[in-house]
């Protein structure tokens, strides 16, 4: 009987270069490495290290793997690490979690995720794990546990997993999770504070409140710590090592070491163009939920309420306030249908549209427009 599943046949042209401990310019076909374990026990385990810094690339090799390898009979944990960067869940608003303007004054990287949960900070004392497994074999708790597991037996931190599942070390969040369930696949990811700039991160998700109402999900803010405040010796090399090897030594059919991989279009067909759609305003700042907001206007008793639908203005309501009909066409005309990007910033900054209408009065209009319109890609 063949045991390969036709919906996996298109591995079998796929070829990946490895780079293996012990091997440095091996070739397997992807066919090979997605389906060695097959005829072997249902536990086989897998470890995979990026040899990428970029977010874009790592999430985009991330997705390729859910939605090309065969996991029925085994698992994979795919470890990797970014330079600076804020990473926000599936459905949430980077306006209210993210500082914008820090964001851009550091050229920290935004980025978009597939799977839910809230934002996070990365930099290379961040290591970031995905555990993948078939969808009948999903199990958070066990993964969060090996990490768990790994770290206190090398280094005796007693870590703990909190009822939301986060990692704690002395009731402080060392770790996030959140994960993306689908037919065939699944993975579970998670972020260890190793060694992160304390500074960097409270700057990038220290947000302005500008009174934004919506109804994505918002994150919950806890009080982290570096597994390195309290374990001086230890560093994301040797997490790596250690919790791959972990993982691995639970597996009774294993091969030895792990395979470092370079996310690139020749090595894993098709990687570009989801890079691509990662990397894209519309992804990361579209595909927020709707929001609005409102702006005071004069004396603050009077209001303008923008709608937001896509990342672009879709309505201005103008409430208890008396306004000309021209200066509302103005208004109207300048805005609406247009994406809060650095390009309506620039519109802004240049038009006469407020000094025409009286530049006190709708002076929190202008700067909180302004603030709307820091992003990036």
């Amino acid at each position: 009987m063949n045991i390969f599943r036709n919906s996996y046949l298109l591995l079998r042209y796929h070829q990946v270069k490895i780079t293996r401990l012990g091997n440095m310019n091996s070739y397997y076909p992807v066919s090979i490495i997605a389906t060695r374990s097959i005829a072997d026990d249902v536990s086989k385990k897998l470890v995979f290290i990026s040899k990428s810094t970029n977010i874009f690339e790592n999430l985009a090799l991330e997705d390729w793997f859910y939605k090309n390898f065969d996991f029925e009979n085994q698992s994979l944990l795919f470890m990797w690490v970014n330079t600076p960067c804020v990473v926000i869940g599936r459905h949430q608003n980077p306006w209210l979690e993210v500082n914008l303007k820090n964001l851009s004054q550091n050229s920290v990287l935004l980025s978009r995720r597939n799977s839910g949960g809230g934002t996070v900070y990365h930099d290379q004392g961040n290591l970031n794990c995905s555990f993948f497994t078939s969808r009948d074999r999903y199990n958070r708790k066990y993964n969060l546990e090996t990490i768990c597991g790994s770290i206190r037996s090398h280094w005796n931190l007693d870590l703990t997993i909190s009822p939301r599942e986060d990692i704690l070390l002395n009731s402080y969040k060392v770790s996030g999770t959140a994960s993306k369930l689908g037919h065939r696949n699944a993975y579970h990811h998670c972020t260890l504070l190793v060694d992160v700039d304390p500074s960097l991160l409270h700057q990038m998700l220290n947000v302005h409140e500008l009174g934004i109402q919506s109804n994505s999900t918002p994150s919950v803010r806890s009080p982290t710590l570096n597994l390195k405040a309290c374990c001086p010796e230890i560093s994301v090399d040797e997490v790596i090592h250690i919790l791959g090897c972990y993982y691995i030594k639970n597996s009774p059919l294993c091969f030895k070491g792990f395979d470092f991989v370079t996310p690139s279009e020749e090595n894993f067909p098709g990687l570009n163009l989801i890079k691509q759609s990662f990397s894209t305003w519309q992804w990361i700042y579209g595909k927020t939920p709707s929001f609005s907001l409102c702006c005071p206007i004069g004396d603050q008793s009077s209001e303008i309420k923008i709608q937001v639908l896509n990342g672009k203005i879709e309505r201005l309501h103008f409430q208890d306030i008396t306004i000309g009909k021209q200066d509302a066409l103005r208004l109207n005309t300048l805005l609406v249908n247009q994406k809060l990007d650095s390009e309506l910033h620039g519109v802004i900054s240049n038009s006469s549209v407020f000094g025409t209408m009286g530049e006190d009065r709708f002076s929190k209009l202008n700067e909180i427009l302004l603030t709307l319109c820091l992003t990036s890609v």
